[in-house]
């Protein structure tokens, strides 16, 4: 059943979160929420402030550059409540993750996103025989198809695991408590059962966001180029491959601000049909990343939730 529409002031406190081992984190602004359950079925709700870079400089909360702070900031929040989550979910003391953990965890994670979902749609792109100078449009398309291509079909093998399949329900248990806080609804399993799994600003729908945003954003990297170094269409072409790569990837910051703006006002404006368009595919991938949650999952969710409000 889908979430009753209400005027509620509770659906712009736009709060955040993500399913971890065993848990649910839950964020609204600078309150931080971890709700895990032990093997013995004890829920251990962890709170903490977090620092708020827009404080020190605040040119961080302006649209386009939020988006691009927070996608930085939650990768550190994640990885750092995923540890904390697996050793409270198997009964171990906590381990506190240093500043070389944290970024070579991070390196890790980039590296294998940067390589699997960015290098090879170019190589294969290339090797298909489009080119992003002479035909930057068309090139980008074909690119973004084989990311989304190769993004599903990670997506979808990896939710045959077991742990990922548990993860994915408190992904839906996440999405189902804040759907019912939003709707003005008292937070208890029975009401928030009734709601969806799917959420428009989830995280999911954001990485789709990034492709398609994408699509348009890197075709200018071609026309840009060549007119403010026309000398690049001279160079060797594993040279000129090369540096049209790197500056690929100097691209995803913007695109990741756009993306940003795009998913946060398609999770405000939910009557507008042109956001909602664009936001559907990310919608349609949730069926994947959100599974239904147990009464159990739900009650993390839960806790977590009135953690933060």
């Amino acid at each position: 059943m889908k979430e009753k529409q209400t005027s509620s002031s509770n659906e712009f406190l736009a709060i955040g979160g993500q399913a971890v081992i065993e848990g649910v984190l839950m964020r609204n602004k600078d309150t931080l929420a971890i709700a895990v359950r032990t093997e013995k079925g004890k829920i251990v709700l962890k709170k903490e402030k977090i620092p708020t870079l827009t404080e020190k400089y605040s040119f961080f909360g302006w649209p386009f550059f939020r988006g691009i702070v927070g996608f930085f900031q939650m990768l550190i929040i994640g990885m750092k409540a995923l540890t904390y989550s697996t050793n409270v979910a198997l009964g171990e003391d906590e381990e506190v993750l240093g500043f070389w953990e944290i970024s070579g965890m991070i390196a890790l994670s980039l590296a294998f996103a940067l390589g699997f979902f960015v290098l090879v749609p170019y190589v294969v792109t290339n090797l298909l025989g489009f080119d992003d100078v002479r035909m930057p449009l068309l090139f980008n398309l074909i690119d973004g198809i084989i990311k989304m291509g190769l993004f599903l079909l990670y997506v979808y093998a990896i939710s045959f695991m077991q742990d990922i399949h548990r993860v994915f329900q408190y992904h839906g248990a996440e999405h189902k408590a804040v759907n019912c806080f939003e709707a003005g609804k008292k937070l208890t399993v029975a009401n928030v059962r009734q709601f969806s799994p799917i959420h428009p600003r989830c995280g999911t729908s954001f990485i789709m966001l990034v492709m398609i945003v994408g699509i348009l954003l890197l075709s200018l990297i071609g026309p840009l180029m060549t007119f403010f170094f026309p000398s690049l269409l001279s160079l060797p072409f594993f040279f000129q491959k090369g540096v049209l790569f790197v500056i690929r990837i100097l691209f995803l910051l913007p695109i990741a601000g756009v993306s940003y703006e795009v998913l946060k006002a398609a999770g405000k404006y939910r009557s507008n049909k042109i956001l909602q368009l664009v936001n559907s595919p990310g919608l349609l991938l949730q069926k994947i990343t959100t599974q239904e949650p147990d009464d159990k999952q739900i009650e993390v969710a839960m806790k977590a939730l009135k953690g933060v409000v």
